[in-house]
């Protein structure tokens, strides 16, 4: 069966970015994924044009956001959590049956 990584919440713990007025957030997934899980993702990621998005990264069991302080942050999740259901369905359909 192919994995299947879900949003499960945020963490409550921020950082700074390297960039002046970016923070990071943390965002954790339902399980830590597989390496071609995030091959996915990170193929997922490119395809989006550059000014819409925000570098987002995977450690273990979480995505790493960073942010800027104005950003609307309900956006800057959404845009993520539609990056893991990209992931997801790539991983199904580059996996064999």
């Amino acid at each position: 069966m192919v994995e299947t990584i879900e949003l499960i919440d945020v963490d409550e713990y921020t950082e700074p970015a390297q960039e002046p007025d970016y923070y990071a957030i943390y965002l954790r997934l339902s399980a830590k994924p597989s390496d071609a899980w995030r091959q996915c993702f990170d193929d997922e990621w490119r395809k989006v044009p550059t000014g819409l998005k925000r570098v987002v990264t995977v450690v273990d069991d979480r995505l790493r956001m960073e942010i800027h302080g104005d950003d609307m942050v309900q956006e800057q999740l959404d845009f993520v959590a539609e990056l893991v259901r990209r992931a997801n369905g790539a991983l199904r359909r580059n996996t064999p049956n």
